[in-house]
């Protein structure tokens, strides 16, 4: 539930937000308004459950807000809390259905019981209406699902779409000498989650809501019919057989009411004209193409008929980028997935059009790129790699390329999350599929009297530095540079017996290219100079 403390002094709203036991009562969301004229804005925008005020305030004092609350918001309880025992406060109180009237200073039981009953009465309240809602669905439901069934059939089934025809006009629905049609789509944003959490996610409700505005407006003048499409979870389908030329504008109008009702605009998709019904299921399908190649980046802009889409140049191609993906993804390294995702979604961001149509695209050109990686890193047995990349990718929640609202940024960090999981299941399999810091020891040992860095080695075996660093001391307990010392100085040891090699030559051999280096160096893991060295192996000889 939702309250809203109405009072001009600050220090009072702080106090009813200390005192009432707001999570006992349900109450998660709080907000605050100094006068009653703010009050009503913040209604406006998201009407709360609950309104605690005071009575004497700037602007709007509590008998206008009480009186407005009554007009537009009946719904909500209120509660009166005044510094006033006035019984003209508290008649109003009751005329206009508030549930209590409290007396400042605030006594915290006071409070709390008069919170408490007020959500009761609303839960009660709202569990009656969700009933009565219920059951005017129920009631209604079976005519309208039957008409709507055998107009979707007039897309989905050609077989039965004479039949689907006769019926419709037998009952009333289409009327006989219909000729020429024009067909619109309605796509519901599945992820607006404030429209769905609306209608507490129960799609028929919201569905229902939709449909009675449309036909609202198209029954007016018995130029069409709005039903829902049930091949699809989403659509509304809008057929019009009087005057098909002016569907944009009664769009226009069914969007204007949509707004008024909902708060939300509509996104549709129109075709061109055809014969009723033998041109419906191409009319469909040209309908939905217009909202598939809908510009997401253009605001403001909610009747769609393809021109953008045909204008479209084809979108950036990812297999322009795809080695640099493969490459950051085989390496492990976050930083540089991060680098390969970025400096692709910045080529979208300057290529122009962004549609549903291309960010599909786009994913399946992924899709495959990731498959390509997986089969070659895992050959000859890529199928358990496939199997937890599948089981990982569902994991990962994929934004809808149908979102009303469309994000760069959301995209960009799905598609960094893809590949840093893919990434993640590459450097599992080499931990497990083999011994990875064995073969990175035996190269060490193969080139310690190269120039070698923890840089070149991450490259070479495609995994992060931190990852082989990590693994490398939980084996050897030393870090690479240290353990390539050691080497060098063990072989060093052995070409220091030999009196015919200058102490600059034995250091060049194993890898040191400063003499003055490989002295330090030696004296530190063996206690004495490589000079020393050689005079007491010298004696002892």
């Amino acid at each position: 539930m939702k309250a809203l403390i109405v009072d001009d002094e600050s220090r009072v709203r702080k106090a009813v937000r200390l005192l009432v036991h707001w999570e006992e009562h349900g109450i998660t969301d709080i907000r605050e308004a100094a006068n009653g004229m703010e009050a009503i804005e913040l209604i406006r925008q998201d009407p709360p459950h609950l309104v605690l005020m005071d009575m004497l305030m700037p602007l709007k004092n509590g008998l206008d807000l009480m009186q407005w609350i009554h007009d537009h918001h009946p719904g909500i309880k209120f509660i009166v809390i005044s510094g006033h025992d006035d019984f003209e406060f508290v008649r109003n109180t009751i005329w206009y259905s508030g549930t209590d009237y409290i007396l400042k200073p605030i006594d915290e039981a006071v409070i709390n019981q008069a919170v408490g009953k007020a959500a009761a009465a609303w839960q009660a309240e709202e569990r009656e209406r969700a009933a009565s809602r219920q059951q005017h669905v129920q009631v209604n439901e079976y005519r309208p699902v039957y008409s709507q069934k055998l107009l979707t059939s007039l897309i989905d089934d050609p077989g039965a779409r004479s039949q689907a025809a006769r019926r419709l006009r037998d009952e009333r629905i289409v009327p006989e000498q219909t000729g020429e049609i024009r067909l619109a789509v309605l796509q519901i944003d599945p992820a607006d989650s404030g429209l769905h959490e609306r209608f507490g996610h129960h799609l028929d409700l919201l569905m229902f809501a939709l449909l009675n505005i449309c036909n609202e407006f198209l029954q007016r003048d018995r130029c069409g019919v709005a039903f829902r499409y049930f091949g699809a979870l989403h659509k509304i389908v809008i057929l019009v057989w009087q005057q098909p030329d002016k569907l944009p504008v009664r769009l226009q109008e069914i969007n204007g009411g949509i707004h008024q009702t909902l708060g939300r605009y509509m996104h549709f998709g129109i075709s061109r004209a055809g014969r009723y019904p033998a041109d419906m299921p191409e009319l469909f399908a040209q309908s939905v193409a217009c909202l598939r190649t809908r510009d997401l980046t253009v605001l403001n802009h909610f009747i769609h008929d393809g021109e953008a889409g045909r204008s479209e140049s084809g979108g950036v191609q990812f297999n322009q980028y795809e080695d640099k993906w493969k490459l950051a993804i085989l390496s492990g390294q976050p930083n540089l997935i991060a680098e390969a995702v970025g400096e692709w979604v910045a080529a979208i961001r300057q290529s122009g059009a962004v549609t549903p149509e291309l960010l599909d695209r786009w994913d399946r050109d992924i899709e495959r790129c990731f498959i390509l990686i997986i089969h070659e890193a895992a050959h000859p047995s890529p199928e358990a790699l496939l199997k937890a990349h599948k089981a990982g990718s569902a994991a990962i929640q994929r934004p809808s390329p149908d979102k009303y609202m469309f994000s760069y940024a959301e995209w960009q960090q799905y598609w960094e999350a893809s590949a840093r999981r893919l990434a993640d299941a590459l450097q599992s399999l080499k931990q497990t599929g083999q011994d990875l810091i064995h073969d990175i020891t035996v190269y060490i040992e193969q080139n310690y009297q190269n120039e070698l860095t923890l840089y070149d080695i991450a490259n070479r075996f495609h995994i992060s530095r931190e990852y082989i660093s990590r693994k490398f001391k939980q084996r050897h307990q030393t870090n690479i540079p240290e353990y390539i010392n050691r080497i060098r100085i063990s072989r060093a040891k052995i070409l220091l017996q030999n009196p015919g090699l200058k102490m600059a030559a034995v250091a060049e051999m194993v890898g040191f290219k400063n003499e003055k280096y490989f002295s330090l160096v030696f004296k530190k893991l063996e206690g004495i100079s490589p000079k020393e060295f050689r005079k007491l192996h010298g004696k002892e000889g």
